[in-house]
């Protein structure tokens, strides 16, 4: 975390807002973007339309913020908290999210937007989101948290599920968890492991033994690879 936040600081050293307190402002239309936000606090402000492109947001608290429409695209955000915020109409195209909090808000952003920021997130929280029918084919999901999701009728074909992580001296496989989702007719066919979902040469099959034992679920009523 300390070396991320440096080289935040080194990257924008004149547009700088450590510690700023916008709890319940009401900011429609406001431009955010470019600027390196520290322990910024956006709890339940009003954020219609906000722009936050190419910002960097460090340990930011969007919970209960609403934030439809606004824009975090190219955006880079490490360990925001994003939990029960209002998300309709969002875009993260080319965003960055490292251990973010969704939760079920997650579920406001649409199918696009939505592969879209799964594709730049590492370790982000979308516990107990509905999920139900949603398209997902070729999402990178890897190190996704989705236990206790409605992912009923999802469909998740060819999504980058798993990748490979550090254990000890070791790589070990690790899928999105799953743990107590429910899955019914959901379609995990053809899902991958990968070491750089970004690179499809990198990827590899993974089978219905693997993807129940790595995502921690049996995956009960579901399409199976």
């Amino acid at each position: 975390m300390i070396g991320i936040l440096m080289a935040a600081l080194v990257a924008a050293p004149l547009h700088i807002c450590m510690g700023c307190n916008f709890a319940g402002a009401q900011r429609t239309d406001t431009d955010f973007g470019g600027v390196v936000y520290v322990g910024t606090n956006f709890a339940g402000a009003v954020l219609t339309r906000a722009s936050f492109r190419r910002a960097s947001l460090i340990a930011a608290n969007f919970q209960g913020a609403d934030l439809r429409d606004a824009a975090f695209d190219g955006a880079e955000c490490t360990a925001c908290n994003f939990q029960d915020a209002k998300l309709d109409g969002a875009t993260f195209a080319g965003a960055r999210m490292t251990a973010a909090n969704f939760g079920a808000s997650g579920a406001a952003v649409d199918d696009e937007q939505l592969r879209e920021l799964l594709a730049g997130c590492v370790a982000c929280n979308f516990r107990g989101a509905n999920l139900a029918g949603r398209n997902l084919a070729g999402a990178a999901l890897a190190g996704s948290d989705l236990s206790a999701s409605d992912l009923r009728g999802a469909n998740f074909k060819g999504a980058a599920l798993c990748t490979y992580v550090l254990n000890g001296t070791n790589f070990a496989a690790k899928c999105a968890t799953l743990k107590g989702a429910r899955v019914d007719g959901a379609n995990f066919t053809g899902v991958r492991i990968c070491a750089d979902p970004s690179d499809a040469a990198t990827c590899s099959a993974v089978t219905a033994d693997e993807l129940r034992n790595w995502s921690g679920s049996a995956l009960s009523g579901a399409t199976l690879p």
